[in-house]
C-alpha cells in the first residue's frame, strides 16, 4: 500500500462486521461498549435535571430515563463475548429503545419546551450509535441511525409551535438530529473502515501464504523424512548394528526381527493416518495430553481460520493448573457438509471460572463457527460446535 493513501472501503465492508473479521479486536473494544452506555445514561440524566423546570409530566420524564439505562443494558449485555455474535436483533433493540426514549422525554416537557437546543435525545442515540460500531455493519448502522432520525424529526415538528425561536420548522430539525446523524455517521464510517482495512490485510497475507507453498511443502518433506530416518535409528540400525557385531544369527532374532518390522510398519501408518491436529496435539513440550477420536480424518477438512480458531483454543487449555491431564478430549464426526466437533475437559476449578477465563477463544469458535455450545456441571465443561467441510 502507498504511504499517505486515502483507505477505501471494501463493497463487502458495509455487510460484514468488525466482529467478525477481528473477534479479538471487538473483545478489546468491550470497555468502549460499556463506556459508551454509561455516557448516555450519565447525560440523560444530567440534562433532565438541568430541564427540570421545564418537565411537565414526571412519569413520562421518569420513563424516559428508564428506557435510556435499558437500552444500554441491551447494548452491553449483547456485547458480551460469552453471546457473541452480537446480532442484529440487539442493535434494532438499541434503536427502539432510543426512539421510545426520544418520544417519552418530549411528552414530559410537552407544552413547556420553548428551546430544541438543549433536548438530549439526539446526543443519547448518537453516543448509543457509537457503542455499536465494532459489533454491527456500516449499512445496518447507518439505517438504524436514519430510522431513529426520523422519529426525532416527526417528535420535533409536533412539539414547533411551543418554541419561541421564530425560525423554520426545519431548523429545529436540523438542531435536534445534527448530534445523532453525526456521531451514527462516525460509527458507521468506522465499521466499514476497519472491516476494509482487515479484508484487504486478510488478502495480502493470502497471497503470501501462496507463494510460500512450494516452499512449505520443500521443508514438510523434509521433516517426513527426518521422522522417518528417526525411526529407523530407534529401531532397525541398534538392531542390525548388533546383528553385524555377533556375526551370526541367534535363535530369537527372528523374533526380533519380527517385532522391529511391526514396530516400524504401526509408526508409519500411524504417521500416514495422523491428521494436522493429530500431530499438533502430540508435539513435544505440550502439558495437558489430548484423546483425538477422529476416524474420518475430518479435521483435515477444516479451513485455515477454523484450524486456526481451534489451535488458539488448544494452547489456552494446556496449563494443567487449569485443566485436568486426564480429561481433555476431542471427538470429530464429517456429517455431509459439516463436521461437528465436541470437546470434553474438565477443569481444576469450577466451570464458571474456567469458562470466563477462556471467553476470549470461546468468542472466536463461536464466530467462526455460529454455533457454539457451552454446558457446564460443577467441574465439567463441554463445548459442541460444527464446522463447514472445505
Amino acid at each position: 500500500m502507498t504511504a499517505g493513501a486515502a483507505p477505501r472501503t471494501s463493497p463487502r465492508a458495509s455487510v460484514r462486521t468488525p466482529q467478525e473479521v477481528d473477534p479479538l479486536g471487538a473483545l478489546a473494544a468491550r470497555p468502549i461498549t460499556v463506556a459508551a452506555g454509561a455516557t448516555a445514561v450519565l447525560v440523560a440524566s444530567v440534562g433532565t435535571v438541568l430541564r427540570a423546570s421545564d418537565v411537565s409530566t414526571s412519569w413520562a420524564a421518569w420513563t424516559a430515563l428508564v428506557t435510556v439505562v435499558a437500552a444500554a443494558i441491551v447494548l452491553v449485555v449483547a456485547a458480551d463475548p460469552l453471546r457473541a455474535p452480537f446480532g442484529p436483533r440487539g442493535a434494532w433493540c438499541v434503536a427502539a429503545g432510543c426512539a421510545v426514549a426520544s418520544v417519552l422525554s418530549a411528552v414530559a416537557t410537552s407544552g413547556s419546551n420553548p428551546f430544541v437546543r438543549d433536548d438530549w435525545a439526539g446526543a443519547v442515540s448518537g453516543v448509543l450509535l457509537l457503542g455499536l460500531a465494532p459489533y454491527r455493519p456500516a449499512r445496518e448502522i447507518a439505517l438504524v441511525g436514519a430510522v431513529v432520525a426520523f422519529v426525532i424529526a416527526i417528535v420535533v415538528v409536533a412539539e414547533s409551535p411551543g418554541f419561541v425561536t421564530p425560525v423554520p420548522t426545519a431548523t429545529y430539525v436540523v438542531v435536534a438530529v445534527t448530534p445523532l446523524l453525526a456521531l451514527g455517521a462516525a460509527s458507521a464510517v468506522f465499521s466499514a473502515v476497519y472491516v476494509g482495512h482487515v479484508e484487504r490485510w486478510m488478502t495480502r497475507a493470502i497471497g503470501f501464504r501462496r507463494v510460500s507453498t512450494d516452499d512449505l511443502g520443500v521443508t514438510l518433506a523434509r521433516s517426513v523424512q527426518q521422522d522417518r530416518v528417526t525411526v529407523l535409528n530407534r529401531e532397525v540400525v541398534p538392531f542390525f548394528a548388533r546383528l553385524i557385531a555377533a556375526g551370526r544369527v541367534a535363535e530369537g532374532d527372528a523374533d526380533e526381527a519380527r517385532r522391529v518390522a511391526e514396530a516400524l510398519r504401526a509408526s508409519l501408518v500411524a504417521d500416514a493416518d495422523a491428521t494436522w491436529l493429530t500431530r499438533r496435539l502430540d508435539a513435544p513440550g505440550r502439558r495437558v495430553p489430548t484423546e483425538v477420536v477422529d476416524p474420518d480424518r475430518a479435521a483435515d477438512r477444516l479451513g485455515p481460520e477454523h484450524r486456526t480458531a481451534l489451535w488458539a483454543f488448544f494452547s489456552a487449555v494446556d496449563d494443567p493448573a487449569v485443566v485436568d491431564v486426564r480429561s481433555l478430549r476431542l471427538v470429530l464426526v464429517g456429517q455431509e457438509a459439516r463436521v461437528d466437533i465436541t470437546i470434553e475437559l474438565a477443569v481444576a476449578s469450577s466451570a464458571t471460572v474456567a469458562r470466563r477465563s477462556l471467553s476470549p477463544y470461546l468468542t472466536v469458535l463461536r464466530l467462526v463457527s455460529g454455533d457454539l455450545r457451552v454446558d457446564r456441571s460443577t467441574s465439567l465443561l463441554t463445548l459442541r460446535f460444527s464446522y463447514d467441510q472445505h
